[in-house]
């Protein structure tokens, strides 16, 4: 297994010597009820399907329960998806873009 986690935009945090992705989220406790991959981990998962694992540790900081570790291929189909509630707008002061302006006369 190959760690990734050094090389931008990779999608995953390792990779194995079969060719399968393995992203890992790791909680000192319980699992929370909602986990968040990153633009390039959502794309990678998506192109892979089953090629790509969502490993979920829990419980590993002392007396939080029994670590467990659990694996699941193709996360992306696997539970349900929330899209973003935000939408950045790139390159709102390029002036080629279609639009109307109206500017008021200076008042000195």
């Amino acid at each position: 297994m190959d760690d990734q986690r050094g090389v931008p935009g990779f999608g995953a945090d390792a990779l194995d010597s079969t060719g399968r992705y393995f992203e890992i989220k790791a909680h000192g406790g319980v699992v929370p009820s909602e986990l968040s991959l990153t633009r390039a981990e959502f794309t990678r998962a998506l192109a892979e399907g089953d090629n790509y694992v969502l490993v979920i540790a829990s419980h590993l900081e002392k007396g939080t329960g029994t670590p467990t570790l659990r694996l699941v291929p193709d996360p992306v189909n696997s539970f349900e998806i929330e899209l973003p509630t935000e939408v950045r707008l790139m390159g709102v002061r390029n002036m080629a873009v279609a639009s109307t302006v109206y500017e008021w006369a200076s008042v000195d």
